[in-house]
């Protein structure tokens, strides 16, 4: 494993200080940990019915198994990145993972729906620490030059989670029991003791949290995700009232504290805000993607799970492969052209899906490879321009809120396209919307993005 290095920062006064930084292969390390974090998202979704079986639940219950696990997992992102501004990176990795592990073993040994969910909801608790910290090491620990790179990498390895999780989910339900797929998560736990040798040991910073503001925002958060996952219901209805009440209350609190939980002048002041609006855009086709397509190829071709992974596996090795030289182009390049060609990529994908669809399941598995190929590179581009958007005292929080929100997009898109298609829109016409949302996602790069970047002198190294 290599050894920590110390070599100069850049500043923004010109100047250079210190930097600890860890070796390379923390890198690996984190994506090793993204695999097992990111597939428990996914590889549940094709044990649903059998957990609805097996403890004679309805359907709706049995999805909380998901919902539950993805509204910790938005809250946790948030709340990871705050407290990295205030504490270790390697304390905080080490909490979540053994929350993580605490989690998979409460699973495995529940006995009904009760300690089930609470073994996922434990499990998301812990799980939700990696990614948002995955995303923060690399923008503290390395130099804006090779920051692309490293961001591409972990980009693949997500991409790469994304799409053995169906698969890996399908044949251990098969083989064995749908409860062993809590075992997976354990994996974690032999990472641990390498990554807490390759974190440099940090000293906790002078500051407080806003614990009301914190509550305030984790409710409103929570609220909003059951309105996504309860659209067209009353419970809906009555979710979105309850969010827009929370999160009042909320800026009300934040701009009444010295210190607020998430300072609103990262909103207000800067380019960031515009980064984060663009972001919104690609995460929302993004990630409806994985789901439309699975609903497109057993709704069109009658395919069963396992043929539907087969169809999706060779996209997600693309984007896999695809990732780290993304990133290193990001590097090479800068951010915004980068995020432009990607989102030609992706328009360009979802174009031909539109049209050729038809035309059986590998052809589909052809046309996945431009729009998922495109999408890691936006991930590492914008993560990239994101954390040179963001002052070193506002770092940990920033890049929270942006794990957050992606995540969030994520699901607000793929709430509205499942509507679409229960309301009986064609996929075509679903697709083609998604490209005009990249096609507006380019207008803010090009248009605002670009000058207000531009402006910037701590963004020098971005081009």
């Amino acid at each position: 494993m290599n050894k920590s290095t110390t070599q100069a920062k850049p500043t923004l006064n010109g100047k250079s200080e210190p930097s600890k930084q860890p070796g390379n292969a923390i890198v690996y390390l984190l994506g090793c940990l993204l695999l097992f974090s990111v597939m428990n998202v996914t590889v549940f979704n094709v044990a649903l019915p059998e957990i609805s079986g097996d403890l004679e639940i309805a359907p709706g219950l049995a999805g909380w198994v998901m919902t539950g696990y993805s509204m910790i997992y938005a809250i946790g992102s948030l709340m990871y990145g705050k407290l990295a501004d205030l504490f270790p990176l390697k304390r905080l990795m080490t909490i979540g993972i053994l929350l993580f592990a605490a989690g998979s073993i409460l699973g495995f040994l529940s006995e009904g729906y009760g300690w089930l969910l609470a073994g996922r909801l434990l499990q998301s608790a812990g799980a939700s620490s990696i990614p948002a910290l995955a995303m923060l090491i690399p923008a503290r620990y390395f130099p804006p030059e090779r920051r692309g790179a490293v961001l591409g990498l972990i980009a693949s390895f997500i991409a790469l989670s994304a799409g053995i999780g169906p698969i890996i989910g399908g044949f251990v339900t098969g083989a064995l029991h749908w409860k062993y797929l809590f075992l997976l998560s354990l994996g974690t736990l032999l990472v641990l003791p390498f990554l807490r040798r390759a974190l440099p040991d940090e000293q906790r910073q002078p500051g407080t949290i806003d614990t009301i503001g914190a509550g305030l925002l984790a409710a409103a958060v929570a609220t909003l995700m059951l309105t996504i996952t309860s659209l067209g219901s009353v419970q809906s209805a009555i979710c979105g009232a309850s969010f827009v009440i929370l999160i009042l209350l909320f800026l009300m609190r934040s701009r009444r504290v010295r210190d607020p939980f998430i300072a609103l002048s990262l909103f207000t002041e800067g380019p960031y805000r515009i980064a984060i609006m663009a972001m919104v855009l690609s995460s929302m086709t993004g990630f409806s993607l994985m789901l439309l397509m699975p609903l497109m190829l057993e709704s069109m071709f009658h395919l069963d799970a396992a043929q539907i992974g087969l169809v999706l596996f060779p996209s997600a090795m693309a984007a896999g492969f695809m990732g780290r030289i993304g990133g290193r182009w990001t590097d090479r390049f800068g951010s915004i052209p980068i995020l432009l060609m990607a989102a030609l990529l992706m328009i360009s994908g979802f174009v031909l899906l539109a049209s050729l669809s038809w035309a059986g399941g590998w052809i589909v598995a052809a046309a996945l490879i431009l729009p998922n190929i495109g999408f890691v590179f936006i991930q590492s581009a914008m993560s990239k321009l994101v954390s040179l958007l963001l002052p070193k005292e506002r770092l940990g929080s920033g890049m929270g809120v942006f794990s957050m929100t992606n995540f969030l997009s994520g699901a607000i898109g793929g709430a509205l396209t499942t509507t679409a298609v229960g309301w009986g829109v064609p996929f075509p016409a679903i697709l083609l919307a998604m490209a005009c949302l990249l096609v507006l996602q380019m207008f803010v790069i090009q248009f605002i993005l670009r000058d207000r970047v531009g402006s910037k002198l701590f963004v020098a190294t971005d081009r």
